[in-house]
Parts: C-alpha cells; sequence; structure tokens
C-alpha cells in the first residue's frame, strides 16, 4: 500500500498499541481520541496530533456504537473508513448506508495482548475494492485478516459469534475449576493439566488475565467490554428471533459469579 496518512479514533488500551505498531511500521499516523492524556501517551509512541480531514484512511476503535456514529457523522475526507470497533450487525449496516465514503467493518479479537503483538483476529466486512485497498494496513494490526462478504455487519456478527463461544467457555471454565477446587485440587494443577487435553481453550489458556478481569474490577474495564457485547448479541438474536439458550445460562451462571467484584448495579 502506497505512503497515505492514517487518522487512529480511539486511543484507549486497545487503540492505543494498534496506532502504535502502524508508526513502527513506518505508517503516518494521526491520533484523534477525547482523552488528552490517551492523546499525550500516543504521541510518545510517535503518533502525531492532526485532524480528520488530513486523513486518507480513517481507522475507529471506539467502545460503542453511539461513539462510531459520533465520530462519522459527516466525515467524507478520507477514502475509507475501517470500523474495529465491536457494535452489532445491524448497526453496521446503518452506518455504512449513511456514509459517504465505503465503510469496512472490522472488528477484531485477541484482546490487549493481541493487539499489542499484532496477533489479532480481524474479521472484515464490506466493499471488496476498499478490503484490497487497506489490507496491507490490516495485515500490521493481526496474524488473522479474513475478508467475509460485502454486506455490511458480517463482520460484527462473526464477532457476535465470538463472544458467545468465549462467555460459554469462560462458564465452563469456572465451573470446572470449582469442581476441581471441591475434591482438594489446586488451580494451577488443573489449568496445567487439562490445558493439555481436550478440555483446553484460549479462555483456560489466558486465565490469569481473565479472572484479572472480575478480581481486579475497574469500572471501564475489558470486563464492561464483554458484558457490552453479550448485551448486543442478545438484542441482535432477540431482534432475528434467534435463540441462544446455552449463551444465555452462561452468562446468568457468569453473572452470579462476578457480582461479588463488580456490584449488582453492573448486571442491570
Amino acid at each position: 500500500m502506497p505512503s497515505v496518512t492514517i487518522g487512529f479514533v480511539g486511543l484507549g488500551e486497545m487503540g492505543l498499541p494498534m496506532a502504535a505498531n502502524l508508526v513502527e511500521s513506518g505508517r503516518d499516523v494521526v491520533g484523534l481520541d477525547l482523552d488528552g492524556a490517551a492523546v499525550a501517551r500516543a504521541k510518545a509512541a510517535g503518533v502525531r496530533a492532526g485532524n480528520v480531514a488530513e486523513v486518507e484512511v480513517l481507522i475507529v476503535m471506539v467502545r460503542t456504537l453511539p461513539q462510531v456514529e459520533a465520530v462519522l457523522d459527516g466525515v467524507d475526507g478520507p477514502r475509507v473508513v475501517v470500523v474495529m470497533s465491536t457494535t452489532d450487525p445491524g448497526g453496521m449496516e446503518r452506518i455504512a448506508a449513511r456514509a459517504a465514503v465505503p465503510v469496512l467493518d472490522a472488528p477484531v479479537s485477541g484482546g490487549v495482548r493481541g493487539a499489542e503483538t499484532r496477533t489479532l483476529s480481524i474479521m472484515v466486512s464490506g466493499d471488496r475494492a476498499a478490503f484490497d485497498d487497506v489490507r496491507p494496513l490490516l495485515d500490521e494490526l493481526g496474524s488473522t485478516v479474513r475478508y467475509l462478504g460485502a454486506r455490511p455487519g458480517l463482520g460484527q456478527a462473526a464477532k457476535l459469534a465470538n463472544q458467545l463461544m468465549m462467555t460459554v467457555a469462560l462458564a465452563g471454565t469456572v465451573e470446572g475449576l470449582a469442581l476441581a477446587q471441591h475434591y482438594g485440587l489446586e488451580r494451577d494443577q488443573v489449568l496445567e493439566v487439562v490445558g493439555a487435553g481436550t478440555g483446553s481453550s484460549w479462555v483456560l489458556e489466558h486465565w490469569d488475565w481473565m479472572r484479572s478481569l472480575w478480581e481486579g474490577y475497574e469500572p471501564g474495564n475489558a470486563l464492561d467490554v464483554l458484558l457490552k457485547d453479550m448485551r448486543a448479541l442478545f438484542r441482535e438474536t432477540g431482534e432475528q428471533d434467534h435463540a441462544s439458550p446455552v449463551a444465555e445460562a452462561a452468562f446468568q451462571r457468569l453473572l452470579a459469579h462476578w457480582e461479588p467484584f463488580i456490584g449488582r448495579a453492573e448486571k442491570t
């Protein structure tokens, strides 16, 4: 991809390492965030100040659908917009239909570590020519980049499927470790032996990080992101009349497990 100016909106715990990786690859990156401290951290990583009007490719990595909509309201300068936030399929369809420029739906999976180590899985849908245009940038952010089709929202559908599967694995891991503890087994023993067997999962392999999300809970951390994503999943499946009873049961089990850490208010 020829040299382009990249705008990166959202310089939080995911966005900052992603923007920094693009800088490390030799890209000209303009960073935008409402948090002045985040902008300062990005500047230290080589991300420069600027505005949307000067960028050719705009990457959006904010947290919610309303935030994505606010960023894109009236944007017509970039030749392509890449939304890497997790929203929902219907929301992305509406955004793409209203936009004055091609919008790629490109949510990611892999967490902060994936963002830092360029090992994200990136699920992309939208205009194929726009995807081909920005593919080199996406390859610099993730180790797995898949084009899922021209319909905006397919990337979000894949991400919701990812969150559903992870949530079920997470609930199973919580209960499995509780069972092992009931019999007097040490957690690390179980993690090691099960991790080498058929019970292994991404959740199990990253268990220390996963449990830190609730044991060291702070409002706004990755657990809140998971809560947001699962609520989006159930809204979407409800609207589509698509039952997901296993995910719903797993989610309720997790909410009960998290309650002592995050409080009842976070569950509603």
